[in-house]
């Protein structure tokens, strides 16, 4: 079988190495005649190797274009299945989709047995959203691999990742279940395309049949759990999850798929529940004691996710990880020189930069401004490429601390080497407002959102800002709309909103934003903003009540203050 690779041309056209002195010496009617040698040129053989050469000439000339033409046309005089994936190959990296299709068709026919071909003809097909062709090639991509299951979920994989094609995509695969209505992983592929899809009842009959021809088989009943949290009934998932057999490890692996499932659809309580199914199965499953820990921790359930970073940081499971995690249980129950212990036994990973950051800030916390700011410049040079971050970091202790003109310098120093940076440009914007200066810090936002129109913490903040500092709220709510529509849940974000429509006499609309903005975090500004528009509506006692609860934990906290005394002196 011919290999096709780079040539030579003169190897291409049939020559070797020339003996000048000879073609010199040799008789001139031995030369071809020109006509002859056209004959020959357009012979299949010749016009074959013709085709080839052209393409590897404008591949080293960087035309893959050119290339993927020439190669393609070389498959007319060749069905050959190395020239036919390489053609295919070629295609792909000029990006031709219709020509790598042609080649893969020619490479699929030649290698049926091959599931690189196959699984080239079929995804190539279905991106040319040729339903025939998905329907041709899908069930020979299942018969060229390993097994049926490893055939059925490559196809399930190519058929997955274009929502205009759906239909397509779950007609093809539809009629390889009914072909095999009692292959379990026929039906199983079927189910989890469709659930991609979000065709839920599809999914459902086609994972029921899975598990019918194949009860034992611990994926198809996951996948049947996972409609059911779908279709919003947990608890018959729980109790699918529950019946499947296997060891104490396989168990809890199982509640940790569950788990994952319910915290995917948004339902921390059950995915809590099931992580704590899956530690009292198997206590020494790590997997299972990290995430019990980090939903506690999100959950807010302080003693459960102590247990479990020390209990992993004991054993060296995600020990690092564990470390900081347990840092930060310390941190909000105001642990503060225990956190710092914590984050100090981070000794390596993904959360070490974080981890030496957190002991600068609570440093600072603990009234050593000096050793915090010491700390953060020895990370500088430790982490030359985190340096903006960590001034913007410094210069927020600085402001924090009321020395608003040090931390413009800190800013200004940093914004020099790093003009563009967001996260400077942002804490120098909050900077400019406390010194008054709101033309500049509007400037700063500003440059943000010329490079990010979207960033939905320079649309809230210029919004905020505008609401507080000028009497232009039709333009301040339009930036905090914006922000919102990035990020619709933010607590900070529904605050700004509540507090321009408070601004405009919108007192309605304002409580309900602040209502929620309150639940999603009882942020003492929130608090003084909500309590100023019950107030404004008449209801003294319920603003009283919501500007008490907020002081008893932030009892200097400057806008509460500055809020209450204005409205009840």
């Amino acid at each position: 079988m011919r290999t096709w690779v780079a040539v030579g041309v003169a190897s291409v056209l049939g020559f070797g190495v020339v003996d000048t002195p000879a073609v010199a010496a040799a008789d001139d009617t031995r030369i071809a005649p020109v006509a002859d040698i056209d004959q020959l040129a357009r012979a299949p053989a010749a016009a074959l190797d013709y085709q080839v050469m052209v393409g590897e000439l404008l591949l080293l000339n960087g035309d893959t274009q050119g290339a993927a033409q020439a190669y393609v046309k070389a498959l007319g005089y060749s069905k050959d299945p190395q020239l036919a994936q390489r053609a295919t190959q070629i295609a792909l990296a000029a990006s031709r989709q219709d020509l790598a299709y042609k080649a893969a068709q020619v490479w699929a026919r030649a290698a049926v047995h091959d599931t690189r071909a196959q699984r080239a003809a079929v995804r190539l097909a279905f991106v040319n959203q040729d339903s025939a062709g998905v329907q041709t090639f899908a069930p020979q991509l299942v018969a060229s691999a390993d097994s049926p299951r490893d055939g059925y979920e490559m196809l399930a994989q190519i058929l997955s990742d274009r929502p205009g094609q759906a239909d397509m995509a779950l007609d093809a695969m539809s009629k390889l279940a009914a072909a095999h209505p009692h292959q379990a992983a026929a039906q199983y592929a079927f189910g989890r395309l469709a659930l991609n899809y979000n065709r839920i009842a599809t999914a459902a009959s086609a994972a029921d049949k899975a598990i019918a021809a194949a009860p034992d088989w611990s994926e198809a009943t996951l996948l049947r759990a996972a409609i059911d949290v779908r279709q919003g009934h947990p608890d018959a998932a729980a109790k699918r999850v529950a019946g499947l057999k296997g060891s104490n490890r396989q168990r809890a692996e199982y509640q940790v798929a569950l788990a994952r499932m319910l915290l995917q659809a948004g339902n921390a309580d059950a995915g809590l529940a099931a992580f704590k199914r899956a530690v009292a199965i198997d206590g020494e499953f790590a997997e299972a004691r990290y995430g019990l820990g980090l939903v506690a921790l999100s959950q807010g359930d302080l003693d459960i996710a102590a247990r479990q970073f020390e209990q992993l940081y004991k054993t060296g499971a995600h020990g690092d990880d564990a470390a900081f995690y347990r840092g930060v249980v310390a941190e909000k129950r105001g642990h503060n020189d225990k956190a710092i212990a914590w984050y100090k036994k981070v000794g390596d990973g993904d959360h070490l930069f974080e981890a030496r950051v957190r002991i600068a800030q609570l440093t600072y916390d603990q009234g050593d401004l000096a050793a915090a700011r010491q700390q953060l410049h020895a990370l500088a040079e430790q982490y030359p490429d985190q340096s903006a971050k960590l001034h913007a970091v410094e210069g927020g202790l600085l402001v924090e601390s009321g020395q608003l003109k040090q931390a413009l310098k800190v800013y200004n120093a940093a914004l020099q080497d790093a003009p563009d940076d967001s996260d400077l440009l942002y804490a120098r914007s909050l900077a400019y407002e406390k010194l008054g200066r709101i033309d500049e810090a509007e400037a700063d936002l500003k440059h943000i959102l010329s490079q990010d129109a979207d960033n939905p913490e320079a649309l809230n903040a210029l919004g905020y800002m505008l609401t507080n500092h000028s009497t232009d709220y039709a333009r301040a709510e339009r930036y905090i709309r914006k922000s919102l529509k990035a990020d619709p849940d933010n607590p900070a974000v529904l605050d700004s909103l509540g507090w321009v429509e408070y601004k405009r006499g919108q007192l309605k609309a304002a409580r309900k934003h602040l209502e929620k903005a309150y639940q999603g975090s009882p942020d003492p500004e929130i608090a003084a903003h909500l309590g100023e528009v019950r107030w404004k509506q008449g209801d003294h006692a319920a603003a009283l009540r919501i500007w008490h609860k907020a002081q008893v934990k932030h009892p200097d906290n400057a806008v509460l203050k500055q809020t209450i005394k204005r409205l009840t002196s």
